[in-house]
């Protein structure tokens, strides 16, 4: 920590300690919220309150004179699962609910970052305008909703971060260009004929179509894809017949799963590959019809290259060798959204202790943050803010 963050960083713990327990989903962040903008009202001197949607808040500080207008966003919203942390006396208090991707993190650091901004406003120009973003964990996602409103498009730049407990404490990752993944569903239809399982040759069997299609979207990446380009292509659902009628070859099948690119003519590809596949199966099976159901999820994140050099240049100056840029992360992320209306840099902070028990993946029961890394997610926040001029557009 500096002397800088030391002053905030009590507070943020017991922020983040409070969401933590109190973690409500996508689309539901009302407590939520409203606990922000009451903590924060209560602590911050020349603050404004926005509600873009029921669920968000956006916190503007305005210092009066000319400058820049730049956004720090967080997410806020928690996970349907169940918390198995014992060893924390702040785990979730709520059944089947959990912070179990550190957005509890992320709000209470962006809150201390209000905090320091207030106290330090005479020192600052432009307009600072702290998002918190609801229902990142669900598409269609809060991000393009705040967007809709067209309360963006003025921004000269937005910054994001997300902690990591995959990460060590003490590493910042940042990347250029593609930060995350398009992250897309897709969800497949086989209808056949079904029949008697001892005379298979009366019907026309959707399973053998289906188990032939999990193995057959496997090669989009492995023989249409150019190697060294990002991309993933899982069936994670597949589902026909019932386990009491294992006589019966059943009239339909279903599979679906997740597709994961980094940029729009693989996400492309892997869609109209699909759709190759399966007219090709219709076409070797007369009377069989497979329907593909393609949802286009969040877009990739894209980190400017121009903003996102002076972050790392200030990232580096406090952290040196500890700034690495790791290959783009396949998992989604809303603040795409953002990334396609302003300038942005999206910055991943590690936040993961072997010696401390932090270390299972985002999303998992046993999830946790090493609270060592706040320090470092607060003080490349204020870093950027002191740094908007060089920022803008």
């Amino acid at each position: 920590m500096t002397d800088e963050t030391r002053p905030y960083l009590d507070q943020l713990v017991a922020w983040r300690r409070h969401l933590h327990q109190h973690p409500e989903l996508s689309f539901e962040e009302h407590k939520t919220a409203a606990y922000i903008a009451a903590e924060l009202a209560g602590r911050l001197r020349h603050a404004r309150f926005e509600r873009l949607t029921p669920t968000s808040l956006v916190v503007v500080l305005d210092t009066g004179r000319p400058g820049p207008k730049i956004g720090l966003r967080a997410d806020i919203d928690g996970l349907a699962v169940q918390e198995d942390r014992p060893d924390l006396p702040f785990a979730s208090v709520e059944p089947g609910r959990m912070h179990a991707c550190g957005h509890d993190g992320h709000a209470a650091t962006v809150m201390a970052a209000c905090a320091w901004i207030d106290d330090h406003l005479d020192e600052l120009t432009g307009e600072i305008h702290a998002v918190f973003q609801h229902a990142e964990e669900t598409p269609p996602g809060g991000a393009r909703e705040m967007v809709a409103t067209g309360y963006f498009e003025d921004f000269d730049f937005i910054y994001g971060f997300h902690y990591f407990s995959t990460v060590p404490t003490g590493t910042i990752d940042v990347k250029d260009g593609p930060a995350s993944a398009n992250s897309d569903l897709f969800r497949i239809t086989v209808t056949g004929r079904g029949g008697h399982a001892s005379m298979p040759a009366d019907t026309l069997d959707p399973v053998v179509a289906a188990a032939q299609l999990v193995g057959q979207l496997q090669t989009v990446v492995s023989r249409r894809v150019a190697a060294g380009v990002p991309t993933v292509v899982s069936t994670t659902w597949l589902e026909a017949g019932t386990l009491v009628a294992r006589n019966v070859i059943p009239g339909s099948a279903r599979l679906g799963g997740s597709v994961r690119t980094t940029d729009q003519e693989t996400r492309d590809l892997v869609q109209r590959s699909m759709r190759e596949f399966l007219a090709g199966l219709e076409a070797a099976n007369p009377g069989m019809t497979a329907e593909l159901d393609y949802l286009v999820g969040y877009d990739r994140v894209w980190n400017d290259p121009a903003r996102t050099a002076i972050v790392r240049e200030l990232a580096q100056a406090r952290w040196g060798d500890d700034v690495i840029s790791l290959p783009p992360m396949l998992g989604g992320e809303d603040f795409a959204a953002f990334s396609q209306v302003a300038p942005a840099c999206y910055v991943f902070i590690g936040a993961g202790s072997e010696e401390k028990g932090f270390t299972s993946p985002h999303h998992s029961s046993t999830f946790g943050l090493d609270e060592d890394a706040f320090p470092i997610g607060l003080q490349l926040a204020i870093d950027v803010v002191r740094n908007g001029p060089r920022l803008r557009a």
